[in-house]
């Protein structure tokens, strides 16, 4: 079932679908030219096409409100999802680093891999279908629950592995430490290992 590109009017969210969380998360970002971002920095311009739950309404523009930040439970599937075009991991382009930390506070996320996507007239598809289909979900979700939800947990369409994606509430209400638990280029010999498990899990190259 392929999900509407129109959300309902109402949404129905139970407590069952709230998920708690405060764990480790790992984030892919480039730190040089246009597009850089540190490591607990939301991206506030969008929607951006290719980017399954943008919250940002069209046309593209700087939203100062609106954020989103795309972060993964495990490293080798934050890689998998920002190389996903190619399979192959470029250790050197825009200053590619990876990051790991562990949320200040507990988050409050809308798990979409509960009921909650049929008993709001979607399916599971909604965490694997087409974007344009899904950004006006997550749009959706965000102008109305984005006071009280700070993002959604959900599935790799690379590998089936948890993702977080972060809202604003995570910016509003702060929820990044003061100081990362790990970070390092994907250049510098301390990525080695990570780059090696992703690609033995993901079959994926490197450059």
């Amino acid at each position: 079932m392929k999900v509407p590109a129109t959300p309902p009017a109402a949404f129905i969210i139970e407590e069952k679908h709230l998920r708690s969380f405060r764990n480790v998360l790992w984030r892919v970002s480039r730190t040089e030219g246009p597009h850089a971002l540190a490591w607990n920095e939301l991206r506030h311009f969008g929607p951006v096409e290719e980017m399954r739950f943008d919250p940002h309404p069209p046309p593209a523009d700087n939203y100062p409100a609106v954020g989103v930040m795309y972060a993964a439970t495990r490293s080798y599937t934050a890689l998998g999802e920002v190389y996903q075009g190619t399979h192959v991991i470029d250790r050197s382009m825009g200053g590619a680093t990876i990051a790991a930390w562990i949320p200040s506070r507990e988050l409050t996320l809308l798990d979409l891999t509960t009921n909650w996507p049929v008993l709001n007239h979607a399916a599971a598809s909604m965490m694997m279908d087409d974007k344009a289909n899904t950004q006006p979900w997550a749009r959706a979700i965000f102008e109305r629950h984005g006071d009280v939800l700070d993002g959604l947990y959900h599935q790799s369409s690379i590998n089936n592995e948890p993702l977080v994606t972060l809202f604003s509430r995570t910016e509003t209400i702060p929820a990044f430490p003061r100081r990362v638990s790990f970070s390092t280029l994907l250049s510098d010999t301390n990525a080695d290992e990570i780059v090696a498990r992703a690609k033995k899990k993901l079959n994926y190259s490197s450059l």
